[in-house]
């Protein structure tokens, strides 16, 4: 009889033990875990650019990689790329990836060498990464995406591509990139069969694309600001959709040589892009550009990105010093925050 009240009393402690281990909350992964970060490029040839976080919890922190680690990132940081654990930080000028854990910021490694030269923008597909870089910005035949591989964070290889890679996007194993031209301008999307890392297509879109987003619907958009006055000739942006299954393309031309958008961004099926200091929103399944912008999201925006019914906009201000963050509700067409960056803030990567 011993044995067996003993025996019972020992399933129970076991059963309230499992109950309790359930009932325990998640522990945590890092003081970065629930929130954005905004990359700061910092001054151009000198200092260091920075990355701003912003928490669920409304707390600001500003230089969390250098708070956590004591040291600088380095020059330029252009942009930053996000995997199940890691942060990989682009910093341009210094010609670097900085890999760091994504929850602590807690340096893990350095990427460089011949292989990574003025790097600028990092997709991801699997156990691969691809980045762009410009190679030497007066050499229009060095430009080339270098493959990483992520489980050992080393170059994997080069893929030769045109003048001035920036963006990427991946969809159904397709990577296009956007060739902006560098110092120049250019008027091209690479497609990129991520299979066997081989280029599927070149495609001619408008004048210098300068940002790529996908929709739900199978399709990538590009937004091509068009060749800057200063050019030998001037021409008007246009917005470009892009077919993924069989590269078809639908252009949508703006109305004058000297509209200039920037800044493409999607949230669902709805587009969003900066001209002449205003922001626009276009239905992808329309077949006109938009003519009256949102009133009351005015701004000269270095970057905007939507996410989740609100738009993040970034001002530079003047370049050299603080720069703001500001973010609108996109129903109610409301200012809901606006926060303070970095010099410069460029990129806007979101934790969930």
């Amino acid at each position: 009889m011993k044995k067996i009240k003993l025996a019972a009393l020992l399933i129970a402690i076991i059963f309230l033990n499992s109950c309790s281990d359930d009932d325990d909350p998640k522990l945590p992964k890092g003081d970065y875990e629930n929130g954005f970060f905004i990359t700061n490029e910092g001054p151009f040839q000198n200092g260091s650019g920075t990355i701003t976080f912003v928490g669920d919890d409304g707390i600001v922190s500003q230089d969390v990689y250098k708070a956590v680690n004591g040291v600088d990132l380095g020059n330029i940081v252009s942009s930053m790329t996000l995997t199940d654990v890691n942060a990989y930080i682009i910093v341009n000028n210094s010609n670097r990836i900085v890999v760091a854990n994504r929850y602590t910021m807690k340096s893990l490694t350095v990427i460089e060498g011949d292989n990574i030269k003025l790097p600028k923008y990092m997709a991801v597909n699997g156990d691969t990464g691809y980045v762009s870089n410009w190679g030497d910005p007066f050499n229009s035949e060095d430009d080339f995406i270098a493959t990483i591989d992520l489980n050992t964070n080393t170059i994997s290889g080069k893929i030769p591509v045109g003048e001035g890679p920036e963006n990427l996007k991946i969809v159904n194993n397709k990577l296009f990139v956007t060739l902006e031209g560098g110092y120049s301008q250019n008027n091209q999307v690479v497609v990129i069969n991520t299979s066997n890392n081989t280029v599927e297509a070149n495609l001619t879109i408008g004048d210098v694309p300068n940002s790529i987003v996908s929709d739900g619907n199978g399709n990538v958009w590009v937004l091509c600001q068009g060749n800057p006055s200063y050019a030998t000739t001037e021409t008007g942006g246009s917005l470009y959709k892009i077919k993924v299954n069989d590269l078809g393309i639908t252009n949508f031309d703006f109305d004058s040589i000297t509209d200039h958008p920037t800044s493409l961004a999607v949230d669902a099926n709805e587009l969003f892009y900066n001209l002449n200091g205003k922001v626009y929103a276009f239905d992808v399944k329309s077949s006109n550009l938009p003519t009256e912008s949102i009133v009351g999201f005015d701004g000269y925006y270095y970057t905007m990105k939507a996410n989740n019914g609100e738009l993040y906009a970034t001002d530079a201000k003047d370049y050299a010093s603080e720069g703001t963050l500001n973010i609108f509700d996109i129903n109610s067409g409301t200012l809901l925050e606006t926060i303070k960056t970095g010099i410069i803030p460029g990129d806007i990567i979101f934790q969930n």
